[in-house]
């Protein structure tokens, strides 16, 4: 049983790595999309023709809809979280680590040349590295797409007698000290909750 629970802890972080990367891939999708071929009059032949010059953007786009069945479950599992609800004694918004995050790793990757085969493996490559080291160290939670998707990230201190004592927080919408949260556990500081 705990096996399986940090199977699906793990997948969930994954998840939120992916979903941390929707900018970045719908960018390469625009920059990397070739749809010159396209024509009313399709054969076989010229779809196969196109897909084969699309690869890269039939990757991104897999990726981002793999990151979409994430967020369903992400979603699902904080509407589950069976935890009893706690209350904020203080906390302070860490927002500003999301912009970091875009403005350091996503970014720059949109700048990356991607014109030979070498480089579009180097390229997949740090991706797969950075998500591994995201995962690793718990920094899953600086997530510029979620901040799009209504989200918000506080460190937080909830009451003493609590479940919790100290922790990272990301939340639908807005905490403010003295709000109850239900809450879900991903690891040992970091919360998903959402307000009752």
């Amino acid at each position: 049983m705990e096996r399986k629970e940090q199977n699906k802890t793990i997948l969930l972080k994954l998840s939120l790595y992916l979903i941390s990367l929707w900018i970045l891939l719908f960018m390469l999708i625009v920059l990397k999309v070739d749809i010159s071929e396209v024509s009313l009059q399709m054969t076989k032949d010229m779809c196969k023709e196109i897909i084969c010059e699309n690869i890269i953007p039939l990757i991104c786009l897999l990726l981002i809809l793999a990151g979409g069945v994430g967020y369903i479950l992400f979603l699902d599992m904080l509407n589950n979280a069976k935890n009893l609800p706690v209350e904020i004694e203080s906390c302070e918004s860490v927002n500003y680590e999301n912009l970091s995050f875009l403005a350091t790793y996503i970014i720059p990757m949109v700048c990356f040349p991607m014109e030979t085969d070498r480089e579009i493996f180097v390229m997949f490559s740090v991706i797969i590295i950075i998500g591994c080291i995201f995962v690793k160290t718990n920094l899953y939670y600086t997530n510029p797409s979620l901040v799009l998707l209504g989200f918000n990230v506080y460190k937080v201190n909830c009451k003493f007698n609590s479940a919790f004592g100290m922790g990272i927080v990301i939340t639908k919408g807005k905490i403010q000290a003295g709000d109850s949260i239900k809450y879900l556990s991903l690891s040992d500081n970091i919360y998903f909750a959402r307000r009752i």
